[in-house]
């Protein structure tokens, strides 16, 4: 294989209650992925970015290639445009049976109002609001049952593993090696190191990276985080 994916949290917003754009620091990290990886590039070689629905994700796949562009200090490597991929999407809330699963930050007013609440299964209503009210939200998620409003933990990381196949299979029908910048959230982050790692090593910080590359040793994907590397079950749990 000659493809290597960077799958990187979105940059800092204010909250997560509707669709908000980046903070100014939020930029500022967005752009010191895209500074940080230029180093990892080589001459002639190819970069494909991909990004999850939402404002601050797409901002920060838009802000993370314009730093490498102008970072880049080798010739020939084609550098293509940031593309919506919803296999990256965060976990996402089921809050009628007439739309389909959304993000959390996109029914955050509906799901909290509280006709709506009251007229829930109990145990559904009961999760909605320990999500909200946990000071980790997403590490609720992955310990809580939602009583089907929300996807599981279990769905969230089987999608991104499918995608992660999907592109290391790509990837070796390229002469070139390719880098892959995945923009996501943290809850898709922290489904996918849980199943690495065996354990939820909690949230990771706004533009935190997670590198997934091959491990020609092992034979196989070796997955590394915070200097910690695993290698990576592509096959799920």
């Amino acid at each position: 294989m000659n493809a290597t994916i960077y799958l990187v949290r979105h940059g800092e917003i204010e909250h997560h209650r509707t669709d908000v754009s980046l903070t100014a620091r939020g930029r500022e990290q967005a752009g010191a992925v895209g500074r940080a990886l230029t180093s990892r590039i080589g001459q002639g070689e190819a970069v494909f970015i991909f990004h999850s629905p939402v404002t601050r994700v797409r901002e920060t796949a838009e802000l993370a290639r314009e730093a490498l562009r102008m970072g880049l200090r080798v010739e020939g490597v084609t550098l293509h445009s940031p593309e919506l991929d919803v296999a990256l999407s965060n976990v996402r809330f089921v809050v009628s049976p007439e739309q389909g699963p959304e993000e959390p930050s996109l029914v955050y007013a509906r799901i909290n109002a509280p006709a709506y609440l009251s007229a829930l299964p109990p145990a559904r209503a009961a999760f909605y609001r320990g999500f909200w009210d946990s000071p980790d939200p997403m590490g609720y998620w992955l310990t809580h049952p939602s009583d089907g409003g929300a996807e599981t933990p279990e769905c969230v990381l089987g999608r991104l593993l499918t995608r992660l196949r999907e592109i290391l299979t790509d990837g070796k029908l390229y002469e070139v090696r390719t880098h892959w910048i995945m923009v996501t959230h943290s809850g898709a982050m922290r489904a996918l190191l849980r199943h690495a790692f065996g354990a939820d090593p909690g949230e990771p910080n706004f533009c935190e990276i997670v590198v997934i590359e091959p491990s020609e040793s092992l034979n196989g994907v070796t997955l590394v985080y915070r200097d910690q590397s695993v290698l990576l079950n592509l096959a799920g749990a």
